[in-house]
């Protein structure tokens, strides 16, 4: 599970007469580590909002196709997790505990099995407090963490990190790398959006930049990558290492 397909994918938003992205031909196969990039605006939180199945049909257009282990994205939700910029966005509840068991309890898991996998989803991140810590009393990057966990707790078969740790100080952001490094185990896939890119390469094997004109620009392994085309995506405004 997890393998996902995209064949002349593209969004346009209600309303706007460009599309947010458009043409993209793309496979990833179960369990490998993508890092997605491109220049502002050719799409990236858009496509890992398509995978999540967070763009219904009647908010904009679709063209072409997108499958997750062949089927769409609204009938594959259950094994979808994203965790997005702001960690504050992603907090329901007062205690760290019961914001990890949300979803579990939402998606109607044997309350015999809920703790269970709340605990081992902490422990994954590297949570450093008990279970009743207060949400409001944690950093940005333990609140991250623990938004991952809630993620994570729900065992899903694909992870989407959009820009996880755009929001917090370089210390946060290694630790919340370091907990994704630790929790992504070989048969969940990721596909990670990211602007600090020398610090995660360490977690993919693959690299795929988006065209802001559409269309997929780049893709193979990060080294090859930035090899053959590291000054030109820099050029057009693409972060790249160094």
């Amino acid at each position: 599970m997890g393998e996902v397909r995209l064949r002349g994918f593209g969004w346009r938003h209600a309303g706007r007469h460009a599309w947010a992205v458009r043409g993209v031909d793309l496979r990833v196969r179960r369990g490998e580590r993508l890092l997605l990039l491109g220049p502002s605006g050719a799409g990236k939180s858009t496509l890992l909002a398509a995978l999540a199945g967070l763009l219904p049909e009647d908010s904009g257009e679709r063209e072409g196709s997108i499958e997750i282990d062949g089927r769409p994205p609204a009938d594959t939700r259950e094994r979808v997790g994203i965790v997005f910029q702001d960690p504050q966005s992603q907090l329901v509840m007062a205690r760290s505990g019961d914001d990890v068991a949300f979803g579990l309890e939402n998606r109607g898991v044997p309350a015999t099995q809920i703790w269970p996998r709340v605990d081992e989803a902490l422990r994954r991140v590297g949570f450093p407090y008990p279970r009743d810590r207060p949400t409001a009393a944690l950093s940005g990057g333990e609140q991250q963490r623990l938004a991952l966990a809630g993620v994570l707790a729900l065992r899903p078969h694909l992870l989407l990190l959009d820009e996880p740790t755009a929001n917090l100080d370089p210390a946060g952001a290694d630790l919340v790398r370091a907990a994704v490094g630790r929790a992504v185990d070989g048969d969940t896939t990721l596909i990670l959006v990211e602007h600090r890119v020398a610090d995660a390469l360490p977690l993919v094997d693959r690299v795929v930049v988006l065209d802001a004109g559409g269309g997929v620009r780049v893709d193979g392994p990060p080294e090859a990558v930035f090899a053959a085309h590291g000054d030109a995506l820099a050029a057009d405004g693409v972060w790249v290492p160094g």
